[in-house]
């Protein structure tokens, strides 16, 4: 079974260790999860851009194919 990359679910960053007392990580997040988050922000972001590129282009080869 393939797995489609882009639709993973989301995750959060969670600490790796103990909280202060303002609830902040202590120690460092756990950065494998946050890059796999941006990673996908990434992903998603440019399937959007190569969807509105590619828009685009129909669009001026319909106007060059009337004109």
């Amino acid at each position: 079974m393939v797995s489609d990359p882009l639709s993973r679910p989301k995750s959060t960053p969670t600490p790796s260790g103990s909280l202060s007392a303002n609830g902040v990580a202590a120690e460092g997040l756990d950065y494998d999860r946050l890059k796999q988050d941006i990673l996908d922000e990434m992903r998603k972001e440019l399937t959007k851009l190569k969807e509105e590129l590619i828009d685009a282009i129909r669009e001026e080869l319909g106007k060059s194919n009337t004109a």
